[in-house]
C-alpha cells in the first residue's frame, strides 16, 4: 500500500522550546546514532541519549533548543531540524563540547577527547553557508514527504538571512538520507573517511553536500 503525502498545509514549523526536550533529542540522537554511542556516550547509547536531552534545554550551543525548529502535525512533533549561520558555528560548537565534557570526570573527558578529535576535521563551511546540523522525521512519518518539506524550510531561512548555500553532512551509509538531499538539489563535494580501526565504532564516514542557493 503506498504511503499517503502529509501537505504542506497539513505541516507546521514552530521554534522549540526547552520542554520540547526528550522528543526532539530523541530525533536528534537518530541522526547519528552510531556517533553519538560512540562519542557523546562514550559507548553507551542510554547515556547518549540522556546527555542530549540534558543539554538540549540549555542555551547557546548547536544541539540546543534555540538553533531547532519542530515540524508539527496534528499536534504532534513529527520531524527536527537543527540548522544555523556558518558564521555562529564555532561558537555554537564550542559550547556543545563544553558542555558535553562536563559531563564526564577526568577519565571520561580524556576519552571523549581522543574520540571527537578526528570529527574536528569534517568542516568545510564557507561564512555564507547555511548549515543544516540534524534532520529527522519520526518513524512511523517517514516516506509520507516531511523530509522534503524541512529541507524546503531551511532553504527559506538560508535565503532570508542571504545566505548562499544549504550544507550538510550524512553519514556514507544514510543512503535514505542521501537520495533524500539529492532529490532537493544537494551534491556530493568531497567525502570524509573514518580509520580502519574506528569504523566499526564510528561508522565508514561521511560525505558533505551542498546546494547552491545562488543560481
Amino acid at each position: 500500500m503506498a504511503k499517503v503525502t502529509i501537505k504542506p498545509t497539513e505541516l507546521s514549523f514552530r521554534p522549540a522550546r526547552p520542554e520540547d526536550a526528550k522528543v526532539a533529542s530523541g530525533l536528534i540522537y537518530e541522526t547519528f546514532p552510531q556517533v553519538a554511542t560512540f562519542t557523546i556516550g562514550l559507548g553507551s547509547e542510554a547515556r547518549a541519549r540522556a546527555i542530549l536531552e540534558k543539554i538540549f534545554r540549555m542555551p547557546g550551543h548547536r544541539l540546543s533548543f534555540e538553533e531547532t525548529s519542530l515540524a508539527i502535525h496534528r499536534g504532534r512533533i513529527v520531524g527536527v531540524l537543527v540548522a544555523y549561520p556558518a558564521s555562529r558555528l564555532a561558537k555554537l560548537d564550542r559550547r556543545a563540547d563544553r558542555l558535553v565534557l562536563k559531563q564526564y570526570r577526568l577519565r571520561g573527558k580524556i576519552a571523549l577527547v581522543v574520540r571527537t578529535w578526528p570529527l574536528l576535521f569534517m568542516k568545510n563551511v564557507k561564512r555564507r553557508d547555511y548549515v543544516i546540523g540534524n534532520l529527522a522525521v519520526k518513524q512511523g512519518y517517514r516516506g509520507k514527504g516531511i523530509g522534503g518539506q524541512i529541507l524546503a524550510q531551511a532553504e527559506e531561512k538560508a535565503k532570508e538571512a542571504g545566505l548562499k548555500r544549504l550544507v550538510l553532512r550524512v553519514a556514507i551509509e544514510n543512503k535514505v538520507a542521501k537520495a533524500l538531499y539529492e532529490s532537493a538539489g544537494f551534491k556530493t563535494t568531497a567525502m570524509y573517511l573514518e580509520s580502519n580501526r574506528r569504523v566499526k565504532m564510528a561508522g565508514a564516514g561521511y560525505r558533505w553536500m551542498v546546494k547552491d542557493l545562488s543560481q
